[in-house]
């Protein structure tokens, strides 16, 4: 019986900090402090939240900086005062929207007695935070396939998902409680584009809402393909990092 890998492959070895570093490299902008008086950090908002409506509305292919400032109802000057470019506010609404999603999607003290329900929280989870980000969610994808250069990024958001859940596998493997067979980090690499397609395409595309049937079905998929038991109650020991 084969041992699961002690090292996970560059595919899933991602999270939060590759992403910055890559758009950083894909707007030309290095990473900017945070404005240090309370009206700097307003208006930073206010221009991330008015470029995301803009976005969103428009699309970034059309979307123009001018467009931007009419949603804020602010000068060009302000704008430039904090992003250089179109590239560096989309970067930086990307970069606190993953941060957001990692934490509103993170099960790991949740309270259940068993793995299964974890797996099932955690889909239930993403399905509506996908609802709640799915304008962003789709200009992302809009992005990756005008911009061969941003396809980097848009796999290492992927990537970073897909760590957390090889990690959990890998945890299962350890337990016998999951087919020590499965690669881990394939296999979150599978379930991340089994749940990430079906939100697209179901939710963003077919205008469906989330549905106790839709976690259930990704529940069994997800639980099926690495044969976990049933049964396996959750370790309560604390998760390593």
């Amino acid at each position: 019986m084969s041992q699961p890998q002690g090292k996970f492959p560059a595919a899933v070895d991602a999270d939060i900090e590759d992403v910055t570093r890559a758009l950083s490299q894909w707007s030309g902008v290095t990473a900017q402090a945070e404005p240090k008086n309370r009206r700097g950090l307003r208006t930073r908002q206010h221009l991330l939240d008015s470029a995301t409506r803009a976005l969103v509305r428009r699309g970034y292919v059309d979307c123009a900086v001018e467009d931007i400032l009419q949603e804020a109802d602010v000068s060009r000057g302000t704008f430039y005062a904090h992003f250089k470019s179109k590239k560096a506010v989309f970067a930086a609404i990307i970069e606190r929207s993953i941060e957001s999603r990692l934490t509103s999607t993170d099960v790991s003290e949740l309270d259940v007695p068993l793995v299964r329900d974890r797996i099932e929280a955690s889909v239930r989870k993403f399905l509506d935070s996908f609802r709640q980000t799915m304008g962003l969610s789709l200009v992302i994808e809009q992005v990756a396939h005008h911009d061969p250069t941003f396809r980097t990024v848009r796999l290492l958001i992927r990537d970073s998902f897909a760590r957390r859940i090889a990690k959990g596998i890998r945890r299962q493997q350890a337990r016998g409680i999951a087919d020590p067979e499965v690669d881990p980090a394939e296999a979150g690499l599978a379930i991340v584009s089994m749940m990430t397609y079906f939100a697209q395409t179901e939710l963003g595309w077919r205008g469906r809402q989330p549905s106790e049937e839709m976690v259930d079905l990704l529940t069994r998929f997800w639980v099926r393909g690495i044969s976990l038991k049933e049964d396996a109650t959750v370790d309560p020991r604390p998760e390593q990092q």
